[in-house]
């Protein structure tokens, strides 16, 4: 497999990493802070990216979604694209669709902020930081921007990893056509994540450096029926998201629409790209901010059609902009709350727990719902310890997570 495939692993949703935490070696810098570099590695003053940006369909920027350095790119890019067609629209991935008619809502200023965030049940359908995206839904509602929800219902996706997509039954779909088949690049992509979520496997143990699969690898891990159905959940953002970006710019006074969803889902043009090919959609632009953690190569490879250089942000400076401490987990309900990825190096694994423990009392709390875990993590100081009770293959187990002071 390529070292291009390799490097786009870490930028997808599903990956343990973030990018902005993935490289220990900061790459060589290609794309200098402030200065935007296409593919061929020419550079661009912003009116002329713009101008074309203006002039495509589909803008799609990609993000890292924990990473406020992306949301402030991201709202600079879209400002600077409406200044030239006001006509623009946006597409969020962080909204399933059953969330519409209280976007239509926020936009048309008939819900306040906490309310509206009430209304979608933020800590639920996303749980990532939203001061980092509340910038751009109120340039959104200030302009009077129509907002489309991207995404689908976490459940749906849940039945589909479980089930596989051929045995959800229509009405279930939410309306989703059947995904277009994906690139032999893609499967390749997925199938190094999905290696990963095998504990112990044969291809690195939990806690190493993922190793470059073989082709053999490749063949074997496709073959699985888990990994199939782990495709399928991929496959179903990709289109979810496709389907709600060819509809917008069909409706009439709609000429563009950018859409702000993990760059994981744009990148080679692989996921969501793809899908939009395959309904006879061509004009796509892929963006993202390049801060030097991946490597120049993969720009020159075709990874985005351009970059923005960004200051690279650490860890550290992460958690100061948000000024409380972080467990570090992914939570899902799924007959409970469920932690489905950690952080590397965070506060959960360093505290022993594992990916699959139904969280089922935090702080002397039951929980019920994800958002009871996401509560109780906010109101937890700095230097303090938070109790909590997991339940892991049908036994009860008691763990004390502790945050460090902070600096």
């Amino acid at each position: 497999m390529s070292n291009k495939i390799i490097k786009l692993v870490c930028l997808l949703s599903l990956c343990f990493l973030s990018t902005a935490f993935a490289a220990e070696k900061k790459a060589d810098i290609c794309v200098p802070e402030g200065m935007w570099i296409t593919s061929k590695g020419d550079s661009h003053d912003v009116a002329a990216i713009t101008h074309t940006l203006s002039k495509t369909k589909v803008v799609l920027l990609g993000e890292d979604h924990d990473n406020p350095e992306h949301h402030r790119w991201q709202l600079q890019t879209m400002s600077a694209i409406y200044a030239l067609e006001p006509g623009m629209v946006l597409g969020f991935e962080s909204f399933p669709r059953s969330t519409q008619k209280i976007l239509d809502k926020w936009v048309a200023g008939e819900i306040n902020e906490k309310d509206f965030l009430e209304a979608v049940d933020w800590e639920k359908i996303w749980r990532f930081n939203k001061d980092f995206y509340m910038p751009m839904f109120h340039f959104a509602r200030m302009n009077r921007i129509p907002m489309y929800a991207l995404n689908v219902n976490r459940e749906l996706v849940s039945k589909v990893g479980d089930r596989g997509w051929d045995n959800i039954p229509e009405k279930e779909r939410e309306g989703v056509s059947k995904p277009a088949e994906p690139t032999k690049d893609y499967v390749e992509v997925l199938a190094q994540v999905f290696s990963q979520h095998m504990p112990k496997h044969a291809h690195g143990g939990e806690g190493e450096e993922a190793a470059e699969l073989s082709d053999a690898d490749i063949q074997e891990i496709s073959e699985k029926p888990s990994f199939q159905r782990f495709l399928q959940g991929q496959l179903l953002w990709d289109r979810a998201m496709a389907e709600i970006f060819h509809s917008a710019i069909n409706k009439k006074g709609h000429p563009m629409i950018v859409g702000v969803l993990g760059a994981g889902h744009i990148m080679g043009n692989y996921g969501v790209p793809h899908q939009l090919n395959s309904m006879g959609l061509k004009s796509i632009k892929t963006l993202m901010a390049w801060d030097g953690t991946i490597e120049c190569q993969q720009l020159l490879d075709g990874a985005v059609d351009i970059a923005y250089g960004i200051v690279e942000i650490s860890r550290e400076e992460l958690e100061a902009e948000e000024d409380r401490p972080r467990l570090g987990v992914y939570l899902e309900h799924n007959e409970g709350v469920i932690i489905t990825r950690l952080v590397a190096g965070s506060v959960a694994e360093k505290t022993g727990i594992q990916i699959d423990d139904k969280v089922t009392n935090i702080a002397g709390k039951p929980v019920e719902k994800v958002s009871d875990v996401v509560k109780a993590v906010k109101a937890t100081a700095f230097g303090t310890w938070l109790p909590m009770t997991v339940n892991r293959d049908g036994k009860t187990v008691e763990l004390v997570a502790k945050f460090p002071a902070k600096n």
